[in-house]
């Protein structure tokens, strides 16, 4: 029943969960070698794979990877989570599942520009451009997959940018990018194929949970996110309206046995974020979406509202809880996180919630301002505390 907790259980009682109540969004800190071996290969300000960096041997550099994601498998696994990633080791950035795999682009000229909470002006890479016809030449997504299906049995996922993450008008530029697309919706369709084909190659692999990351519903939540939208010339509720199409039909037709989650992301870089408001303009339409998990960064209510919305959440899917702060060193209290459940589950069956940081800890190489020590705290707190809520 909603707003009622099970008492606290033994930890060894975990692998009776009906459904994963404990899982890491997907990125962890990089070690410090690995640093060092991606320095090496790529600039600081490195975005995609470009010819040129396809051309140099990456092969320390990926053996270094590998190394590394047996080491943080093995840490997760014995941390108590219930699903795992490799923590990105192999990408630059977030999006480097989809950008490294396609021909056709090549970074912008400028990135996101916004103030952080110290005033501070912080420039995040830019989104790509369209310098020719898209096309498939890689699938990153796969041999993330392939590997950690060699390396463990334990439940993982593989994350790939969302159906709808390509939605944004400044993607096609007139006078440039119809040289290649006659219109935006034509350039759209051409990256949601490659999408479907990069999920198809890596659940041929062996993934069996695939994360769709950052859906542009954030771009609806406020008046000033709107109004860019307009300034872009782009109608807001029709942007709605095709954002839910393309994140419905970018997973259609996959085997039944795939889980399909989507992280509602806010913007995670450098320990800031980019987006608040309420979901509630568009919650009630969001959580009918086909997906069986929902991730959703909700670790500050005064910024991101009340939790509310999930009274929209129908029978069935799952809401992952981002509950716990992956941007600070400062470590939630059990008590805490459980406080927040409470309050969620006044919305939401607790039967249908669980339980994460509210994003990754690195979307960037770099990553956000906290120690690989601080990371794995947070991330035995969400382990523990699924533990007593869940059992």
């Amino acid at each position: 029943m909603p707003g009622q907790l099970t008492d606290p259980l033994p930890v060894g009682e975990r692998q009776g969960r009906t459904h994963a109540r404990a899982e890491v969004v997907g990125s962890l800190l990089r070690p410090r070698r690995l640093l060092d071996a991606l320095a090496e290969v790529y600039p600081r300000d490195h975005v995609m794979a470009y010819a040129e960096e396809r051309e140099k041997d990456r092969s320390r550099l990926q053996a270094i990877a590998e190394d590394e994601i047996r080491r943080v498998v093995a840490r997760q696994i014995d941390i108590g989570l219930d699903v795992i990633t490799d923590g990105e080791f192999r990408r630059f950035l977030y999006t480097n599942s989809l950008q490294d795999a396609v021909d056709g682009l090549v970074p912008g000229a400028h990135g996101r520009i916004f103030r952080t909470a110290s005033g501070e002006e912080v420039e995040t890479p830019p989104n790509p451009r369209v310098a020719g016809p898209l096309r498939k030449i890689d699938s990153p997504l796969a041999r993330e997959a392939a590997f950690l299906a060699r390396t463990t049995s334990h439940p993982f996922k593989v994350s790939l940018p969302a159906g709808s993450w390509f939605l944004l008008p400044e993607n096609f530029q007139p006078g440039k990018t119809d040289r290649f697309y006659h219109c935006h919706e034509e350039l759209f369709e051409a990256m949601l194929q490659i999408q479907r084909e990069l999920i198809a190659d890596a659940i041929e692999a062996g993934a069996r949970y695939i994360q769709l990351d950052f859906p542009r519903y954030v771009n609806l939540l406020s008046d000033s996110g709107r109004d860019a939208l307009k300034a872009d010339g782009a109608d807001p509720d029709e942007f709605f309206e095709r954002a839910l199409d393309a994140d419905r039909r970018v997973i259609e037709g996959f085997p039944g046995d795939v889980r399909f989650g989507m992280h509602i992301c806010r913007g995670n870089w450098r320990s800031q974020w980019m987006f608040s408001g309420t979901l509630e303009p568009v919650a009630e339409r969001l959580l009918q979406l086909p997906y069986d998990v929902f991730l959703i960064e909700w670790e500050e209510t005064e910024r991101e509202g009340d939790y509310s919305p999930l009274r929209h959440l129908p029978p069935g899917p799952i809401v992952t809880l981002g509950a716990v702060s992956s941007k600070t060193p400062e470590l939630e209290s059990d008590d805490e996180i459980v406080r927040r459940l409470e309050a969620a589950s006044r919305y939401a069956p607790i039967d249908q919630l669980a339980l994460s940081t509210q994003c990754g800890f690195a979307s960037e190489a770099h990553g956000n301002l906290l120690s690989e020590d601080d990371q794995w705290r947070k991330l035995e707190l969400v382990s523990r505390v699924a533990a007593r809520v869940w059992g």
